[in-house]
């Protein structure tokens, strides 16, 4: 039993380098496509520079200078499984042409700049050249007032990235447990044979040698089969020109594994060398590896207890995450105005209200426009999202939004509207004197503020429906940080049909510069400027779902490797326990030869022993839960199911070992 899984582990480990390897090479080129050297995440957000001109200065910097220069955009439609590039300069395509992804299932085109459309110019950008054209392309970003975070390529950043970010890290601490508990379990199956060698007078550095190279030559059979597998798995993928690089990471990363385990099997070897006296008294060789196989498996144990909570929450965290930010694929088409702040905003007031207002009638009279604002904001610490000082009794947000919106969302939260309900089943209407009576004084003195009808409460029942969200799914509402979405459970949905009539031309422009306000149709959009006064006032059209659908991509990669991890722990307990049964049955043998001889069960003979495994379980679970926060922390709880799983995993391999030993004994070959 313990050569198979011998075997199956080392099988096992290299297949994970293989993954790691994979997941090296997927960040690098995640992080640094187009074998780019520099990766730089820009936000225009307090720039003046438009479109074009970033375009068009940007291209004439790559040609002056020699830089190669492009922005990564997720693609709206397949935010999952494409990544494009859109290249500055002349070095650019004149065509789409396609990228050859590392990563299986990627798909993605290089594109010229000038193809931007509607893509976001926030975001990341990646780049390389020379010290000058970085230098250059640097001042240049900093000249125009935009944000940056720029980050060189390193390896030991890459390697960094791929164990932390994508989730990496909790499977790479797994497999450091199983290779230390694969070297345990070579030498409890190499120790009667070393004890032999000793009593025959063997130099110990022949012995020594011996059991390296069968390790060694124990490992290497699976190790190729793995490294195979996975070379056949990259080229069925259609990923064949990557295997030059795929098998240079992974030669490097099972270097580094063999080398950790040879020194490893070096130490061990070392604490458990077959004493004299030992040999002399016929004592059984792998008892020398009881404290080790103890120490082992409760390492083991702490292993999964700490993981167990971190990997079901990390699991549910990153699944909610990239479906919290998937949930941006119905907004995938929606652009918002980037406006220019130059000059005072009384002069951009005076010349670009009543456009603005103009373009939002419009947009809502062809169906273009799309309207969600909550009234929240964040607090520090531990408060959650809470009312402006909107929220009373059985509400706790007010969110604003136009029946195009909600039309945009119903398959979010399971409505089907209509002109007379657009919350379909998902809302019940409320009268305005039927709001608790905080919340509509509230309002009421709010309402004047924004009311373009006066500093009066005219309209405030006959332009506004107010409904009661009754939906079981959470309402989905943007706030006033453009790209930033809540989740609401009991929001009061204020439906205003025609913004444009509703609001103040000041209250128009902030909804547009904060992206609350934004548009369906950026085609729409491009030919209504064409013919708009307002060409200086906007800086740019770009989609407001891109970051979000990019961070969801990244997500549901980290929520996969997540569960990889588990598996892996299992992997390692079942092995920690089985060397662990093994050290006992043997150390044993003659006492469970002679209970079983009287007729005792199994279970009667190994009642001691799973009483110690009962004990130490329990007593690992309970620390790990008080050590990790207790029933403070709800994720903690799955500490405590680390027990009856060690306990049922435990009892079988002690039976099938027990079983094992007695008929050797019975047969004289212990």
């Amino acid at each position: 039993m313990l050569k198979a899984l011998v075997k199956i582990t080392s099988f096992g480990i290299v297949i994970f380098l293989s993954l790691l390897a994979g997941i090296v090479i997927t960040t690098e080129e995640s992080a640094f496509p187009w074998r780019t050297d520099y990766t730089a995440s820009l936000s225009f957000t307090h720039s003046q520079v438009s479109k074009d001109q970033v375009v068009a200065e940007l291209g004439s910097i790559a040609d002056r200078t020699g830089l190669r220069i492009a922005k990564v955009v997720a693609d709206p439609n397949d935010f999952f499984n494409s990544r494009s590039l859109y290249v500055f300069g002349s070095s650019g395509p004149r065509e789409p042409q396609d990228i050859d992804w590392f990563k299986p299932g990627m798909r993605g085109q290089l594109h010229p700049a000038r193809d931007l459309g509607a893509a976001s110019l926030n975001g990341p950008y990646v780049y390389s050249g020379s010290r000058e054209a970085v230098a250059g392309f640097v001042s240049w970003v900093d000249a125009h007032g935009i944000d940056r975070n720029v980050m060189p390529k390193k390896t030991s950043d890459l390697l960094a990235q791929s164990l932390l970010e994508t989730g990496a890290w909790l499977p790479f601490l797994t497999c450091l447990i199983l290779a230390g508990t694969m070297v345990v379990t070579w030498y409890v199956l190499r120790a009667r044979a070393r004890a032999l060698k000793i009593l025959n007078g063997a130099p110990t550095p022949r012995i020594v040698a011996g059991d390296l190279l069968s390790f060694a030559s124990s490992f290497a059979g699976p190790a190729l089969v793995a490294a195979l597998v996975s070379v056949v798995a990259v080229a069925l993928q259609g990923k064949a020109s990557h295997l030059a690089d795929f098998l240079a990471v992974l030669g490097l990363l099972v270097a580094v594994a063999a080398a950790g385990m040879t020194l490893s099997a070096l130490v061990i070897g070392s604490i458990t060398w077959p004493s004299v006296d030992g040999i002399a008294s016929r004592q059984s060789p792998e008892r020398h590896f009881r404290a080790s196989s103890e120490v082992l498996k409760a390492a083991t144990l702490v292993l999964v207890a700490l993981m167990l909570p971190v990997v079901g929450a990390s699991i549910a965290e990153a699944t909610n995450l990239s479906n919290q930010n998937a949930k941006w694929q119905v907004l995938k088409h929606n652009v918002a105005l980037r406006l220019s702040g130059a000059g005072s905003p009384e002069d951009f007031s005076r010349k670009y209200d009543g456009p603005l207002r103009e373009m939002v009638a419009s947009a809502t009279e062809s169906g273009k426009l799309s309207f969600s604002y909550a009234l929240v904001s964040r607090h520090s610490g531990e408060e959650a999202w809470q009312a402006d000082g909107l929220a009373g009794g059985e509400f706790d947000v007010t969110v604003f939004v136009n029946p195009e919106y909600l039309r945009l969302i119903s398959p979010l939260i399971g409505s089907t509207p209509s002109p007379d309900a657009p919350l379909g089943f998902a809302g019940e209407r409320v009268a305005f004197e039927n709001l608790p009576p905080a919340l509509r004084n509230d309002w009421s003195e709010q309402f004047p503020l924004w009311n373009r009808a006066g500093r009066n409460l005219e309209g405030v029942t006959d332009a506004l429906q107010y409904y009661r969200y009754i939906g079981r799914e959470a309402f989905p509402a943007q706030t006033n940080v453009l790209g930033e979405m809540t989740q609401l459970r009991r929001p009061l949905v204020v439906v205003v049909d025609r913004p444009a009539n509703a609001f103040t031309d000041d209250t128009i422009g902030a909804f547009l510069s904060s992206g609350t306000i934004t548009f369906t149709d950026a085609a729409w959009v491009r030919d209504y400027l064409e013919s708009s006064p307002l060409g200086p006032a906007v800086l740019s059209v770009d989609r407001i779902a891109d970051a979000a659908l990019y961070n969801s991509q990244l997500q549901n990669q980290s929520a996969g490797l997540k569960t990889l991890s588990f598996a892996l722990v299992l992997l390692a307990l079942t092995m920690s326990i089985a060397v662990s049964a093994v050290v006992y049955g043997i150390s044993r043998s003659k006492r469970l030869f002679v209970q079983r001889m009287a007729g005792w069960p199994l279970l009667k003979s190994l009642a001691r022993r799973m009483a110690w495994e009962t004990a130490l379980a329990t007593t690992v679970a309970a620390g790990m839960f008080l050590a990790l926060g207790g029933a403070k922390r709800p994720e903690v709880l799955w500490t405590l199911a680390g027990v009856p799983l060690y306990l049922s995993i435990s009892l079988t391999l002690h039976l099938v070992v027990a079983k094992g030993v007695f008929v050797k004994v019975l047969a004289r070959k212990a």
